[in-house]
This record gives C-alpha cells, sequence and structure tokens, in this order.
C-alpha cells in the first residue's frame, strides 16, 4: 500500500478545512480509498489527485453538482460543461451589472430619502428574484420609478412578468419618451414590449414612429405594431397597415383589427386593395370594410357600399361571400344588393339569412 495522508494532514497541506473535506466525503465527490483502524480517514495519491481536480474545476466557478457530473463522466464534453457554466456567469454578471445601475442612479438622486432608498433596494431584490411570482407581485405593487422598471424589465425572461412591468410602465407618468427611445432597441422583443406600452398609455402622438416599425424585419414587431396601431386609432397610418394585407407578414385578423378600429380614414386605402388582381387581398379587403361599416358611427356607408355591392360579381367565390357578409353589416340601406345575391348559386344560403328569409 502506497503513502497515506489523514484528513488533518490534507487539510493542512491544501489549505481546505476539514469541514469541507467532510462534506465532499458525505456528497461522494472525495471519498477517502480508506479508513484506519481508528475509522480516521485516509487519503491516497489518486485522492489527492482527485482533489486537485475538483480544486482547479471549482476555480473556475463550478458548482459542485457540476463538478461532480464532470469527474463521473470520463467522455463528458468539457468545452459544452464550460460553455453551460460560463452563460450562467454571464447571466450573473448581468445581474449585478444591473444592479449597479440602479444603484448609480439611486445614489445620484438627491431627492430620494432613507425610506426611499430602503423602498427602491426592496424593489430591486424583488424584482431579480428567481421565482417569477415574486417578480410579478413587485411589480404589480411598484412605485419604482421609470428607470427602475425599465432596467427591469430589459432584463426579464419571463413573458408573464414583462407584461406586469409594462402596466406598471404605463401608469409612469414619464414612461413615453423612453418607450419612444425604446423603439429603436436593437433587441426586437424589447421593441414589441415598448409598442405595447405605447398603445397602453394612448400615446396618439407615437403613431408615425410605430409606422415606421411597419417596415421592421422582425414579423413580430411589425404585428405589435400593428395591433397597437388599431388601439390608438391611428388615421394617418391607415394607408400603411391597408398596404400590408397579402404580404403574409401580419396575420389578417391583426390587420382586420386595426383597419376596424381606424374607420373612415381606412376607406379609400382599402378601395386601392380591391383594385388589386389579388383574390385573398380583395376578400380581406372587403370584410375590413365590413368591419368598418359594423360600428355606428358617421362613416362614409354609401361609399362603402358602392365599394361592395360590385364585388357581388366577382369571379372569386369566397370575395363574394365576404362582400355579401360586409353588405349585411349596413343594414338596410344594402338589402336590395343582398336581394340581388339571392339569384346566386353560390350565395342563396347567406343571403337567404341575412334578409331573413326561410331556407329553401
Amino acid at each position: 500500500m502506497g503513502r497515506t495522508w489523514r484528513i488533518g494532514e490534507v487539510a493542512e497541506r491544501t489549505g481546505l478545512t476539514r469541514r469541507t473535506l467532510r462534506h465532499y466525503d458525505e456528497l461522494g465527490l472525495l471519498v477517502p480509498s480508506s479508513r484506519s483502524w481508528g475509522d480516521y480517514r485516509l487519503y491516497d495519491e489518486a485522492d489527492l489527485l482527485r482533489l486537485l481536480q475538483i480544486q482547479n474545476l471549482k476555480a473556475l466557478g463550478l458548482s459542485l453538482a457540476e463538478i461532480a457530473t464532470a469527474l463521473a463522466d470520463p467522455d463528458l464534453d468539457a468545452g459544452a460543461t464550460l460553455r453551460s457554466h460560463l452563460a450562467h456567469v454571464e447571466d450573473r454578471i448581468e445581474a449585478e451589472r444591473r444592479l449597479a445601475d440602479r444603484l448609480r442612479g439611486l445614489a445620484g438622486s438627491a431627492e430620494r430619502s432613507w425610506e426611499d432608498v430602503l423602498d427602491a433596494i426592496a424593489l430591486v431584490r424583488q424584482l431579480d428574484h428567481s421565482d417569477p411570482t415574486v417578480r410579478i407581485r413587485a411589480a404589480f405593487t411598484s412605485s419604482g420609478t421609470t428607470p427602475e422598471l425599465l432596467d427591469a424589465l430589459r432584463g426579464e425572461p419571463d413573458p408573464a412578468v414583462q407584461e406586469v412591468l409594462v402596466w406598471a410602465l404605463a401608469r409612469q407618468p414619464d414612461s413615453g419618451p423612453a418607450a419612444l427611445a425604446g423603439l429603436d432597441d436593437p433587441d426586437p422583443n424589447l421593441r414589441c414590449l415598448m409598442v405595447r406600452l405605447l398603445a397602453k398609455r394612448g400615446e396618439v402622438d407615437a403613431a408615425p414612429a410605430l409606422v415606421r416599425l411597419l417596415d421592421d424585419p422582425v414579423p413580430r414587431v411589425v404585428a405589435n405594431a400593428v395591433q397597437a396601431l388599431g388601439t390608438l386609432a391611428a388615421p394617418g397610418a391607415a394607408s400603411a397597415v391597408a398596404r400590408l394585407i397579402g404580404a403574409g407578414i401580419v396575420p389578417d385578423a391583426d390587420l382586420l383589427d386595426a383597419l376596424g378600429a381606424i374607420g373612415g380614414p381606412a376607406v379609400e386605402p382599402l378601395s386601392e386593395a380591391l383594385a388589386t388582381g389579388d383574390a385573398a387581398v380583395r376578400a380581406v379587403a372587403a370584410e375590413a370594410l365590413g368591419r368598418i361599416a359594423a360600428v355606428p358611427s358617421a362613416e362614409p356607408a354609401g361609399r362603402i357600399r358602392a365599394l361592395l355591392e360590385p364585388l357581388l360579381a366577382d369571379p372569386d367565390h369566397q370575395v363574394r361571400i365576404s362582400a355579401l357578409l360586409a353588405l349585411g353589416e349596413l343594414g338596410a340601406p344594402a338589402r336590395p344588393a343582398i336581394e340581388g345575391a339571392l339569384a346566386d348559386p353560390g350565395l342563396t344560403g347567406l343571403a337567404r339569412r341575412l334578409l331573413d328569409l326561410p331556407p329553401t
């Protein structure tokens, strides 16, 4: 049997405590090769080499669990393990950076009382908590400032927490300019969040900036911008939104909702869409006109009817269906046109329902 060392000797030579070595033994990470007659742990050269490996991996920042996995599998990809750990380290660095930025903001505010500082520090800790439920609760009850909430939003990975932070920011009177600036952020997810923030704030003046986002290279950013423009009922966005019909970037449902909310200003851009040779575009445009007609207002019902009636003779069946349904939204003024559709075998059943006639 070769040379062995007792736990005290190993502790003295390595600088580790006996408690640490016992903990390694309990975890199965470093089990002594033998024990003396007095039940003392005895470490041999192989044990010391393993201890050296443990300390080297620990110096890289790996947890004891990660070290145990690495040493238990000789075929484990060391590079993959280190890359995975690097990602965790970078996350911690980013969290510390956010904390430093918030503390810097606290230190630079001359108007903060000590009570404000303690509240802000508590908010920082809650918004950085590992449990998303805690972060949601912190956002709901937050009395933090726009910079604090924005910084939390930038680093928040959970969509549910993001939405609550957007809601909290919408209540801040000074969050509008920050949201506009965020529309140019290189992160498409943050651009989407800033779009939703502007919509929640009812920032009608942001419509031109949102229209520019309709050319964004990321489809979900475009979709969020369309939804926001509909929420804001921005009249100046009608043409830009209507041009997206048939482009395949935004779901038809989102375009229909937005154009219906914009209302009258969208009628002329939709008339241009009706002139296209693409039947799918004509069908969506007709449905959009129906959405506008369904809203009781002083919108140009006569103009909408004049655009829809010729579509009842469209060569495409789906376009005829969409036009007939849209005419149904106009009520009595469109009844003659709907009655005329009874002669079309493909429209008879729908026309009879719109006219409240019994089925044939």
